[in-house]
């Protein structure tokens, strides 16, 4: 089927600019160590994960899960493939070129100039007015922008869903073009960012979550960036 007759109009996603700057990327656990010193590149990227009504331009026939019911509730249940396609049909729609963030654009991203586990800081109490986890999204996703939104101006980028990235689970450090982001690769791909599902004390900005890219889960959703 051709993006053609697959969309009546393109959602209206909107993308923040991100000027890139070197930062220090990783964490405490093993899988995020060691830390070393990163560079991100300047890029646009969604300032919420992409929602059900946005999806479903691109897909009417997908089914909401139970757990994100809601037009403006993050899409849930997609493989990585499927968040793959998306961006690819885009793409195609909008002539410009979207995809997936990389592992490092996203930490980037959620981190928003802060090296603290957390954009916010430090404590994970002091995350409340951020984050919707465990602790308070009684057990289903929320609308989007329903919470503070990083320093960055996005918003979600811990709890609520996780995340799809483009690359593949690899030891650290990441460096450049090591092949971890090439599509045509069958391995686990990276997921960041917990979920409603997940207690904050057990994420952070530097959480990595290995994932099979078939993986489907009511808990998992994505979102995009665009190329400069």
């Amino acid at each position: 089927m051709t993006a053609e007759t697959r969309y009546t109009r393109l959602p209206r996603t909107t993308l923040w600019l991100l000027r890139g700057d070197d930062f220090t990327m990783g964490g405490d656990a093993d899988d995020e160590q060691p830390r070393f010193e990163a560079s991100a590149r300047p890029i646009y990227i969604g300032k919420v994960p992409i929602t059900n009504i946005e999806y479903e331009a691109y897909d009417p026939g997908h089914t909401r899960g139970e757990s994100s019911l809601g037009d403006e509730q993050p899409v849930v249940g997609v493989s990585h493939g499927e968040a793959t396609d998306y961006c690819r049909w885009y793409s195609e729609a909008s002539g410009k070129q979207f995809r997936l963030p990389t592992e490092l654009e996203w930490e980037f991203a959620c981190r928003a100039g802060c090296s603290e586990r957390y954009f916010w800081g430090s404590q994970p109490g002091d995350g409340d007015a951020y984050v919707w986890d465990a602790r308070n999204a009684a057990g289903a996703t929320l609308p989007t922008e329903g919470k503070l939104a990083n320093e960055f101006g996005l918003y979600d980028m811990l709890g609520n869903v996780w995340e799809w990235t483009s690359s593949l689970y690899r030891p650290y450090p990441v460096l450049e073009d090591d092949g971890r982001d090439a599509p045509e690769h069958p391995g686990d791909r990276v997921a960041r960012g917990g979920s409603f599902r997940t207690d904050r004390e057990d994420f952070g900005s530097s959480t990595r979550l290995s994932l099979p890219p078939n993986s489907r889960r009511d808990d998992l959703g994505f979102r995009i960036v665009r190329f400069l």
